[in-house]
């Protein structure tokens, strides 16, 4: 919709803004710890207005902390609702300092509401002006009496106007409040009349003028059931409306106020460089010469310290010296590429003491240096000499691609990185150039600065003295965040953790890194082709069914999929979508269609295939090496909180383990002669319950090693294990799988499709069947509720910040996290060490491990040797603790993955 710049108005309401930046998009922190997710959220907002509309007249309007004028009215106003969550409003602070910063304008009353200032700036404005009334709330509905109203919602991008809003309800505009006098607020606590509902607050509103209408008429409701709820309630509908009606309130807000520039914007760089929002900043752009600055800056720095750039053949000689005299040190790698096992190395950086490092650069394009081999043979001895220590900042990476150069490393010592994913608390960045702000305050050059700021094609492009700059200090930095992290692990008692589980992991998964697994070119051809049978084969059917006017139907789009389900088929709607601009096509929705229509099943199908070939059998040749037809997942120990193992760049335990999708694993075989052995920890968090809680009903289970699904459905039905049925055993699975991620009665009766009563029947008959588990579970809430953390049974912490919210729904999310974190990071612990004791095993049995799958471990060993293989995987896998629980390993062997999947 377009409008008159010049005469239009925008007034935001700050509050709706605020939230849906807040709630809009994942955590996000500044290098400090700084919570800045909804102050940027909230800029890419106002841009986004400013960029769709050109505003020269706008204004932000905020709610007041404390007590309005409707609190006179009716104390109870908004009592129930949630308080907001702790950082909500320190990011508001920072919000008011950007709406500052860029000028514009904002408003905001003590004892007034934004809704009501809104209301009466608009009332003075108009006619003058148009007002368009940035918000969600419908109650603001009541503004559109004038045709030079809109309600505009920035998130599903729609305007609403009067004759809209009319044709919408069914009845005019004046009667809103009238129509939200009988329907309530429940979010505002105000009460409306108790038993009518959406559609009967419509029909009133159609046939009534207003409240006092509808009462001087009140014989001609012919309900019963409504007409009582009408005369029961008849306090509460006018104190209702009362509480609905906008209160205008004269302000002293002049059109010259609410002037906006938006030339203004600019100003906010500053504090976006603060706030670290860099895809902000790049979108503002900047000159050369403003990048020149921001370099020079972190360069005055760099400067006072002694950083050497060695291109001679003395420089060399005396960097090993050096090297060799202390005995430690720090390094790191400079490449060309991101993909270790393929990139180049580019240049080296070492510190020995902190003031000092240097750069050896080994492969630049344009640049005078000794030559790779030279530099090669000079520091082979010290990398490949145990005895001289090394620290990096994730060790794997560079050790990838130093083998990749020739240049074997032993000696590592510390990984700065690792320990920083310990040490650090959640939402808080283990990259080396947060933590050297993190904890020094000091900027390091970055990448942008370096190679995309001057347009070169990789770092190899870049003259030496930056080069030396940026690498260099990269080392040195690596240097002084270790000597750090030594103490701080110490300090909160996860160095036990560290070295004896953590640090000795890393060796292994490089060792699984470098081996990489074998994925077949041919059978992922192969699939390809039969996957693109079976989807045509699925679109024939849906085609038959909805007719040949929707021949063109585009089934991964999910509006065109919407207008079908909804508009064609005329199937009911079950939920908006994320976005609110329409009804959910989602899984959850589509398999609750399929009780009704053939179409919904068909499109779920069809999803599933075309998420395995798009995923999976399409996107994995990519990740095929070149050189040895392997895929070299990276296996990560920093990236989950509670310790877990994950798979990236590609996600090899994402690759479906059941259903069509399993065919996927087909492809990946082990080398010539060998054969594939799966060990699987059997219920491993379950155990871990069971050792934890000390309950004797469980612990009795597993040692008698009974069905322990079977087991909890006994409880639950009061019943003989023996008669237990399948689906009740499947109740008891569910229950067991989910306590430890905080199962509510909600989300059992809606995965069950049971009554809210019969599912909470459910989970108190499962505590009362397992008191040890309630009683642990309580303890951990008391543990974390007086220190603020909670650790696993090795020692991990993980603070839980959540736990002192005074909103209830956050607060009960932070206790399933405080839970889940000890149960699932203490069984991560066991898996890590088996890896660690069946590790020691492998080179005896001419095998090697290439896969670890969250409670799953996979190895490769001759054929031979295979049932002495899975006898020995399992007693040191089982070994691994000496509690009164049993853990139980399930070997599995195979001639490719899809035949050791369980």
């Amino acid at each position: 919709m377009k409008f008159d710049s010049k005469k239009t108005i925008f007034l935001i309401d700050g509050s709706s803004f605020l939230y849906r930046a807040y709630y809009g998009m994942r955590p996000l922190h500044t290098s400090k710890g700084v919570p800045v997710h909804a102050v940027y959220s909230f800029a890419r907002m106002i841009k986004k207005l400013m960029d769709q509309f050109k505003p020269e007249y706008m204004s932000v309007v905020w709610d007041s902390p404390g007590k309005t004028k409707r609190h006179e009215t009716y104390e109870e106003y908004k009592a129930t609702r949630q308080a907001p969550p702790s950082d909500l409003f320190e990011q508001k602070d920072l919000i008011v300092d950007f709406a500052k910063t860029i000028g514009l304008h904002q408003a905001a009353q003590p004892g007034l509401e934004a809704d009501d200032i809104m209301y009466s700036i608009a009332k003075e404005q108009l006619p003058d002006h148009t007002i368009v009334l940035v918000t969600s709330d419908k109650d603001m509905g009541q503004m559109l009496t004038s045709e030079s109203v809109y309600l505009y919602d920035s998130f599903k991008e729609q305007f609403v106007h009067k004759a809209a809003f009319e044709e919408k309800y069914g009845f005019p505009i004046e009667r809103l409040p009238f129509y939200f006098s009988l329907l309530g607020d429940s979010s505002d606590n105000i009460p409306g009349v108790r038993g009518i509902g959406k559609k009967g607050a419509q029909e009133l509103a159609q046939q009534f003028e207003s409240l006092e209408d509808l009462y001087a008429r009140i014989d001609e409701i012919k309900k019963p059931r409504t007409k009582n709820a009408l005369l029961e309630n008849k306090q509460n509908a006018f104190l209702s409306r009362d509480l609905f009606l906008l209160q205008y309130d004269p302000t002293d807000i002049t059109i010259k106020d609410l002037k906006f520039n938006s030339r203004h914007w600019s100003r906010a760089r500053e504090l976006f460089t603060q706030l670290e929002f860099k895809s902000l900043l790049r979108d503002m752009g900047i000159s050369k010469e403003q990048r020149e600055h921001i370099i020079e800056a972190k360069l005055k720095h760099l400067k006072t310290l002694d950083l050497k750039c060695v291109t001679t053949a003395g420089q060399l000689q005396e960097l090993c010296a050096d090297l060799r005299e202390k005995g430690l040190f720090a390094i790191d790698t400079e490449t060309d590429g991101l993909r270790p096992l393929e990139a180049t190395l580019v240049g080296l950086s070492f510190c020995t003491q902190e003031g000092t490092a240097y750069y050896v650069p080994c492969a630049h394009k344009n640049a005078d240096h000794l030559p790779f081999e030279q530099i090669r043979d000079a520091l082979l001895p010290i990398f490949e000499d145990p005895a001289i220590g090394k620290y990096l900042h994730n060790i794997k990476f560079d050790k990838h691609v130093l083998a990749h150069a020739g240049i074997p490393m032993q000696g590592e010592i510390f990984d700065s990185q690792l320990a920083a994913s310990l040490v650090m608390k959640e939402g808080q960045r283990t990259g080396l150039k947060s933590l050297s702000i993190f904890f020094y305050d000091e900027h390091m050059l970055s990448f942008e600065d370096v190679v995309k700021h001057n347009k070169y094609k990789d770092f190899s492009y870049a003259p030496l003295d930056i080069a030396t700059y940026y690498s260099a200090f990269d080392a040195h930095q690596t240097f002084k965040l270790s000597k750090l992290f030594e103490q701080k692990l110490k300090d909160e008692g996860m160095d036990k953790l560290y070295y004896e589980i953590e640090f000795p992991l890393v060796k292994i998964l490089y060792e699984m890194e470098k081996a990489g697994i074998y994925a077949d070119f041919d059978t992922l051809k192969s699939l390809n082709e039969q996957i693109n049978v079976a989807i045509d084969l699925v679109k024939a059917e849906i085609l038959k069914l909805i007719g040949d006017e929707h021949k063109d139907i585009n089934l991964n789009s999910p509006r065109q999929i919407q207008q079908l389900l909804f508009e064609s088929l005329q199937l009911p709607p079950v939920k908006k979508s994320f976005k609110k601009t329409g009804y959910s096509t989602d899984s959850y929705v589509l398999e609750i269609l399929a009780k009704m229509h053939p179409v919904p099943a068909l499109i779920l199908k069809y999803r599933e295939l075309y998420k395995i070939k798009s995923t999976y059998i399409e996107a994995l040749p990519e990740y095929i090496n070149p050189h040895d037809k392997r895929i070299h997942t990276t296996f990560s120990q920093t990236r989950v909180a509670t310790g877990r193992l994950s798979s990236i760049g590609p996600n090899l335990q994402n690759v479906p383990a059941s259903g069509p999708g399993l065919v996927v694993r087909k492809a990946f075989r082990p080398k010539e002669g060998n054969l594939f052995i799966s060990a699987d920890y059997s219920q491993i968090e379950l155990r871990v319950l069971a050792y934890l809680s000390q309950d004797a009903t469980l612990l009795q289970a597993f040692k008698e090693h009974k069905d322990i699904h079977a087991q909890t459905a006994a409880g639950l039905f009061d019943a003989p294990i023996e008669s237990i049925t399948h689906e009740q055993r499947q109740i008891g699975k569910r229950i067991n799988f989910s306590i430890l991620y905080g199962l509510t009665p909600f989300g059992l009766s809606k995965d069950l499709g049971i009554s809210f009563g019969q599912a909470k029947e459910y989970i108190d008959k499962y505590f009362a069947h397992y008191p040890g588990v309630k009683k642990w579970m309580e303890s951990i809430i008391d543990q974390v509720e007086k220190q603020g953390y909670v650790t696993t049974h090795w020692g991990r912490r993980r603070y839980v910040p959540g736990i002192y919210e005074r909103n209830k729904m956050l607060q009960e999310e932070a206790k399933r996290v405080a839970i889940n974190t000890v149960a699932q990071g203490t069984a991560s612990e066991i898996v890590k060490q088996g890896m660690l004791v069946l590790n020691a095993q492998l080179a005896n049995l001419d095998g090697a491990m290439l896969l670890q799958i969250h409670d799953e471990i996979i190895i490769s060993v001759p054929e031979p040797r295979a049932e002495e293989a899975q006898g020995a995987m399992k007693k040191a896998l089982e070994g691994v603790v000496d509690w009164n629980v049993p853990l139980e390993v399930k070997t599995t062997v195979g001639r490719n993955w899809k035949a050791i999947s369980k």
